[in-house]
């Protein structure tokens, strides 16, 4: 039974209770941050309710609050509070794979480097979570090296093909760039800019694009999503977009298609169009040797992020 706060009545449903607040001329945010009050661990300032899972959830109205937090409070202190973060999100999603660098980003959680400084490893924290990491291979030794000089396929259907030192051009059936001869591992790589990746993601698009996925899958074969953007820059670039793209909703759908085709399938933003000429080459010629390895993970260690 639930009882309100305001006059003691008894409801069987939070449904029930949501109702009975009208009666008191209060919403249901009113009625959490009244008798809830929930604020900022850093500023001290109350939480905003949006919902109430998530108000309940929360410890700091943004990203970068947090970020300061972490910063400046001792191990002892913060590791059951982001331990408690990831344990929600993983229980409320229903995850049976702890979350990837990329979704700790979109889900405003501490990157994978905080648990490793905190608990030894990221696997100790799912593990206690209940769940187990996504992706637990090291890049090899061989990811250092210059894959420049490799020969690169290019989809005939790319608008705005990379130039690399040795390419050809020709019409593939997955991705936009592949490799071939003893060089071919199974991989591809989709090139997209911040715009393309956001309409990927939603209405039709998302449909064509997972039958893609699901013709990798078929193929036994890997498909890397290489994104032209500096992953910290996501949100503000999002804000200045004409279309005002909804990052929410496309996190979102990203997040069920990597859970889905965790084997077959990787997001990684690389943080520009340089970056993804030195990148994609790697990607192809290492082909499986770093199916397993949270690439954004390694990016962002070597980007000091």
């Amino acid at each position: 039974m639930l009882d309100c706060k305001k006059c003691s009545a008894a409801f069987s449903s939070e449904r029930s209770l949501h109702a009975h607040l009208k009666i008191h001329n209060m919403s249901v945010a009113e009625y959490y941050c009244s008798f809830y009050p929930r604020r900022d661990f850093l500023t001290g300032r109350p939480l905003q309710f949006k919902k109430k899972d998530e108000y309940f959830s929360s410890y700091f109205s943004c990203r970068e609050n947090m970020l300061k937090w972490l910063n400046q409070t001792p191990k002892e202190k913060k590791s059951p509070i982001i331990l408690d973060m990831l344990q929600h999100r993983i229980k409320s999603k229903e995850l049976f794979f702890a979350p990837n660098e990329l979704e700790l980003f979109f889900a405003d959680l501490p990157f994978i480097q905080e648990y490793k400084n905190c608990f030894g490893s990221y696997s100790a924290a799912a593990n206690s979570c209940g769940a187990k990491v996504m992706f637990s291979g090291k890049a090899p030794l061989e990811y250092n090296q210059d894959f420049s000089r490799r020969k690169i396929f290019i989809d005939s259907r790319e608008q705005q093909p990379l130039r690399f030192a040795n390419s050809e051009c020709l019409k593939l059936d997955i991705g936009d760039y592949a490799v071939g001869g003893n060089d071919f591992k199974n991989t591809f790589v989709d090139r997209k800019s911040f715009d393309d990746w956001c309409g990927t993601l939603v209405g039709d698009n998302f449909i064509r694009f997972t039958k893609e996925v699901e013709r990798c899958k078929s193929q036994d074969s890997f498909l890397w999503v290489v994104v032209e953007e500096n992953l910290l820059n996501v949100h503000s670039r999002a804000k200045k977009s004409y279309h005002k793209p909804n990052i929410s909703y496309i996190s979102h759908n990203m997040r069920i298609l990597q859970h889905s085709y965790k084997d077959n399938l990787q997001f990684v933003f690389s943080g520009g169009r340089e970056q993804s000429q030195v990148l994609i080459p790697k990607l192809l010629c290492l082909g499986n040797k770093l199916w397993n390895v949270d690439l954004q993970f390694l990016i962002n260690q070597t980007s000091n992020f």
